[in-house]
């Protein structure tokens, strides 16, 4: 945590990238259970992961899933659920995740075209509320921006949530996307050398900078 902003690392893969980022005091490890993911884990490497994080910060990155599908996963370990889906598709069921898992226990991700804001009937069901970069065939992990003025606008609507930032964050913006209102920065392929290998230099140059900004 740098001052109230939480830090979470996602589409970790590694027992070594786990380590750099425990030491630079990140918040949150998320863990890519999505078998369309370039840093897809399967479970077997999913429970060496977890052996390494710390209780109460181990996220399972999800796109549509049921709710047998993720309750599964909190039986591995995992004690947030992030669910990546299209609001306009019928592939997962928000309303049941939540009754399913109980709020603490879920981070919401629809997919937001351009032009829209997030949708305010699920922002009851999770305590987590992630906005990322909308790509029409993709789920995150892009590089690419988010609408941050949308995502301003929305939290500072329900600043009792955690509001979570996530697309193409880096060294060189995330000064800047710490200011949107969010409670915590999703960093992922800004601080890689390839999908799912973090760079130790990165992800340090990246809290170095909120870091020094926090001190001016």
């Amino acid at each position: 945590m740098i001052g109230s902003l939480r830090i979470k690392v996602c589409g970790l893969t590694g027992v070594a990238d786990i380590a750099v980022a425990r030491s630079l005091g990140v918040d949150f490890f998320g863990i890519n259970c999505w078998e369309g993911s370039p840093r897809f884990v399967p479970a077997a490497r999913r429970a060496i992961l977890l052996r390494e994080i710390p209780a109460n910060a181990r996220i399972a990155i999800t796109v549509n899933p049921t709710v047998e599908q993720a309750l599964a996963l909190r039986t591995e370990g995992f004690d947030i659920i992030q669910v990546h889906f299209n609001p306009d598709e019928a592939k997962t069921d928000p309303v049941a995740l939540s009754k399913a898992l109980q709020p603490q226990h879920l981070w919401l991700a629809p997919k937001i075209a351009p032009g829209k804001t997030f949708p305010e009937a699920f922002i009851p069901l999770a305590d987590g509320l992630l906005q990322d970069a909308y790509q029409p065939n993709a789920f995150g992990g892009t590089g690419q921006r988010a609408d941050w003025t949308a995502f301003t606008q929305t939290a500072q609507k329900h600043p009792s949530k955690l509001w979570i930032l996530a697309g193409g964050l880096k060294r060189t913006n995330v000064v800047d996307a710490s200011l949107t209102g969010a409670g915590c920065l999703d960093l992922n392929s800004g601080v890689e050398i390839g999908p799912g290998l973090k760079s130790a230099q990165l992800l340090t140059l990246t809290l170095q900078a909120l870091l020094k900004n926090k001190q001016i």
